[in-house]
């Protein structure tokens, strides 16, 4: 008698369930990239999985892809989200900082070094080396990030602001951005270990480019 009051109460428990899961018709694209977009905060982009997702949504496992080919798709879909987090980010600190060519560069930095920090498995999805998800795949034109800075170190240039000729241009450029790109991957995997109060890295490195800018070439040549 208590198997079969057992397996009544499973019976319905499986009904239950199947009533619970949602259809492919009751999803939208904006839903499975939220869905992503927590699984990666809260358990890491090794746990992204069509999967996970269906889980978090209740639904099939085939539902989801109703709506992406594959997981390759829904990180496609997140990069293009993390590209316009960082676009806003970067225009609210510049529209915030003084108009004057070295604070402009501060304000990417600091921009950039922001949501890096408070988006740390969505950075990798973005800006991940080797085999996977490429942002310049995905976003084939020059990210607004780095044609912001470009534009920035040019006209501080042309202003006289910074102490450099034109033609040094374009190393300045991707030594400072590899700078700050180096210091963001340090970070991520837990290479640095500082104490903000006492040796900020963000904060050695925009006083060390500060005066670099402001000196010039005659600084390198004494």
């Amino acid at each position: 008698m208590k198997l079969y009051a057992y397996l009544y109460i499973c019976e319905i428990n499986m009904k239950k369930s199947k009533k619970s899961r949602r259809g492919r018709n009751t999803l939208s694209r904006d839903e499975i990239l939220n869905a992503a977009q927590s699984i990666l905060n809260e358990e890491g982009i090794k746990n992204l999985s069509m999967r996970r997702i269906a889980s978090k949504l209740s639904c099939s496992v085939a539902s989801p892809y109703a709506y992406f080919e594959s997981i390759e798709e829904i990180a496609k879909g997140l990069v293009m989200r993390g590209e316009e987090t960082l676009r806003k980010m970067i225009k609210d600190y510049l529209e915030k900082s003084p108009d004057e060519s070295f604070s402009q560069l501060e304000a990417i930095a600091r921009a950039y070094w922001a949501f890096a920090r408070s988006h740390r498995e969505l950075h990798k999805i973005m800006f991940q080396i080797g085999e996977g998800i490429l942002h310049r795949k995905i976003i084939p034109v020059m990210p607004y990030s780095y044609k912001t800075f470009l534009s920035i170190i040019r006209k501080g240039i042309e202003k006289g602001d910074f102490k450099f000729t034109r033609k040094d241009y374009p190393a300045l450029a991707r030594t400072m951005w590899a700078w700050m790109y180096g210091l963001i991957m340090l970070d991520l995997t837990q290479v640095l270990h500082f104490k903000e109060e006492k040796n900020d890295p963000l904060e050695e490195g925009i006083d060390f480019f500060r005066e670099l800018l402001k000196n010039g070439r005659s600084q390198q040549e004494v």
